[in-house]
């Protein structure tokens, strides 16, 4: 007798087993070749299974291409108490300053990001790359072929997106030139608010 597959507890232990880095529903598919769709419908209710259950204290979070098993927030600070977090930004100004301006031009350059700062960006790029924030994904085709850069999933996760277009809308015009050096670009929104 053929036993039959049970695809959302198979989808549950790789989401366990994936841990904080989660999945990407390619690779998903790639463990138990299902089309994306019905990965996709497993996964929303195994999650409609956690959230009706208040015994329960998991849920399913998608950041990005990338889903998450994760704790209740509910039961963050019970969690935290036992695993002593310290929770600590190791991002610095620069660094949420050059995240910005990949996310909102994304892919961006280091050329264009220096040019929108006004100041070198080697450092907080190299460490966003570390933090794996960002990741190259290539060279342009412009003169020099700089690199190009773009946000990864776990810049969506980390701010709790699912894409770009969940970014707050900006009232700033990147293809202006930069060379005013009285530009705010963190300020440009506030400049409506009196």
């Amino acid at each position: 007798m053929e036993q039959t597959i049970n695809y959302q507890s198979i989808i549950e232990s790789l989401l366990y087993v994936a841990g904080k880095d989660g999945l990407d529903i390619a690779d998903i598919k790639k463990a138990i070749n299902l089309p994306t769709d019905d990965i996709r419908t497993i996964i929303k209710t195994i999650n409609k299974q956690y959230e009706t259950n208040e015994n329960c204290g998991f849920t399913i979070k998608f950041f990005g291409s990338h889903v998450y098993l994760l704790t209740k927030p509910l039961n963050k600070d019970y969690v935290a108490k036992l695993i002593d977090v310290k929770l600590k930004n190791p991002l610095t100004p620069a660094m949420l300053e050059c995240l910005a301006i990949i996310a909102y031009n994304n892919p961006c350059t280091k050329v264009r990001i220096e040019e929108i700062r006004g100041t070198n960006s080697e450092a907080p790029i190299k460490h966003l790359e570390t933090l794996e924030l960002i990741k190259n994904i290539g060279k342009a085709t412009t003169p020099g072929r700089p690199y190009l850069y773009e946000v990864t999933h776990k810049f969506f996760n980390l701010f709790g997106i699912t894409s770009i277009s969940d970014l707050p809308k900006i009232n700033f015009d990147f293809t202006q030139d930069f060379a005013n050096e009285n530009l705010d670009f963190f300020n440009a929104n506030r400049e409506n608010e009196n």
